[in-house]
């Protein structure tokens, strides 16, 4: 009877190791299927001591900062309770009148479980490697009372097959991500980047990069071929080209050459970055059409043009949080979003609290760094190509 209660979620858990966002789904089920009022598939990072979820139901928007909050400490419950047997999955229940464990984690039950009407939390660590856990956490009202034996077999059933699957979804996310990174990320680049030759010829050209050259008084793209209009600027981005293109590759850490390039209606230079190829993580790894040189382009009077959708699925940002960061990449300051969005700064700081652990980040730095050469920016379109759609 438990296995027939569980087999039709069983597809689902498989289905979710090559489609993230069906995780939202197969948590749903489990939440439904035990009827338990919230629930969650979290992740730890071991390296930053973070934990966020990977899918949740249940959670209501102004408690999943605590909710996320408590996740490694419910972790550390769920693993000592299997410490004896690491592959062997049980699933774990809690509660106020079980003095056994709850004794233990008082503070867990009156600083969080009570205040957000949580009387049994219950789950299992699946997933314990160097670098991460993950497992399953449900959550229950006092008068719903404990979980019945059935559901209990029907988790344990379960727990197996959420193992592998996250497994088979971590082997094949790192594929997925390094084949995107290779192949596709040069077009989902939000810096501008041009790719030459030693001839110094453009051999690619992404479409942020043309965004840019359209929009700007100072350059011009005929033919796939990019021109500065100011002719000593012309003639000495070429020479640096060429030059770097030559560079010994032990002698590439220290030979990127920044440029200005000048338009007299413009007060401030548009800054380009000329390094070779085998210096930059974004385009070590590829040989892309004979180019050796690759020249970065960024102009700080557009607005990057982030996915809210991109980050809210991959880290599980709410939407508000994701606009913080979003408007952070633009240059917003923490009193700017506040004023923009009508919250006060300390609603603003709570939110950039959440979001730098959801991401795994530590401070702006590393989340400008995160948005702006990750997956998650929109295609930056040119004027031409909006007229031609």
């Amino acid at each position: 009877m438990d296995r027939r209660r569980s087999a039709h979620i069983l597809p689902e858990i498989y289905e979710a190791t090559i489609d993230p966002s069906h995780w939202d789904y197969v948590i749903t089920m489990i939440a439904k299927l035990t009827k338990s009022d919230s629930a969650c598939l979290y992740y730890v990072n071991k390296d930053l001591s973070i934990a966020s979820t990977i899918a949740q139901y249940g959670v209501p928007e102004d408690r999943q900062i605590s909710f996320g909050e408590q996740l490694d400490s419910l972790d550390q419950i769920f693993s000592n309770q299997n410490s004896s047997a690491p592959d062997d999955f049980n699933f774990t229940q809690f509660n106020p009148d079980d003095d056994g464990i709850i004794s233990v984690h008082t503070d867990i039950y009156r600083d969080w479980m009570k205040p957000n009407g949580i009387h049994y939390a219950g789950g299992a660590q699946v997933v314990n490697t160097s670098s991460h856990k993950a497992g399953l956490v449900i959550l229950r009202s006092k008068d719903k009372g404990e979980w019945s034996d059935g559901d209990v077999r029907v988790i344990n059933e379960l727990l197996p097959h959420f193992n592998r699957a996250l497994k088979i979804h971590s082997e094949f996310t790192f594929l997925r991500l390094r084949q995107d990174a290779l192949l596709q990320g040069l077009d989902r680049l939000v810096i501008g980047l041009i790719l030459y030759d030693h001839n110094a010829q453009p051999v690619y050209i992404n479409p942020t990069a043309r965004a840019i050259i359209d929009s700007h008084p100072a350059m011009q793209l005929q033919d796939d071929n990019f021109t500065l209009n100011n002719p000593e600027d012309e003639k000495n981005l070429r020479k640096t080209i060429i030059e770097t293109a030559e560079i010994d590759p032990d002698d590439s850490w220290k030979q990127s050459v920044a440029l200005g390039i000048t338009h007299p209606d413009l007060m401030t230079p548009l800054p380009l970055l000329v390094t070779p190829m085998h210096a930059h993580l974004i385009t070590s790894d590829l040989d892309y059409e004979g180019a050796k040189v690759a020249v970065f382009i960024s102009d700080p009077n557009q607005q990057q043009p982030i996915s809210i959708d991109s980050l809210v699925s991959v880290y599980n940002l709410t939407p508000s949080e994701a606009q913080v960061a979003i408007s952070l990449a633009n240059g917003h300051s923490i009193d700017q979003i506040a004023n923009l969005s009508n919250h006060s700064s300390h609603t603003i700081r709570t939110q950039l609290k959440s979001v730098f652990r959801k991401t795994g980040v530590s401070r702006q730095s590393e989340l400008m760094k995160l948005l702006l050469t990750g997956p998650f920016a929109q295609r930056r379109r040119s004027s031409a190509e909006t007229r031609t759609n």
